[in-house]
């Protein structure tokens, strides 16, 4: 007997998420890298935004294509899809302005560090 429905294993599509996971890594790590490696100072707010921003981005596109996917598999509507992912879109830009505005104190305290270092 066919089920009516794909399970919900059914709507990760693996190979489309190992790229954009490593795609996420590479857009939210990379700059702190080359930080690293030119030795620059790369702060604890730094590692903690890029962290969380990567954990965020990589989420919002698992969970986002896996809404388009039950879209597309008639297990929601449309406007239930778009719904989810600008929800998504919105907790992870949501907890970037939160990261960046606890960390505003040390970034400006770090920042007047290094500029008095140039002079």
């Amino acid at each position: 007997m066919p089920a009516l429905s794909p399970g919900l294993i059914d709507l990760f599509h693996i190979p489309t998420l190992i790229y954009a996971w490593a795609f996420t890594l590479a857009l939210m790590a990379g700059p702190l890298l080359l930080k690293f490696l030119n030795e620059e100072p790369v702060t604890r707010c730094a590692v903690l935004q890029a962290a969380a921003s990567f954990i965020m981005m990589g989420c919002w596109l698992t969970f986002g294509s896996a809404a388009i996917n039950a879209y597309e598999h008639g297990l929601i509507s449309l406007p239930m899809s778009i719904l989810a992912v600008a929800c998504m879109f919105a907790a992870a830009a949501g907890s970037s302005f939160l990261i960046e505005r606890r960390c505003s104190d040390q970034q400006a305290g770090a920042q007047s560090l290094h500029e008095s270092d140039r002079v």
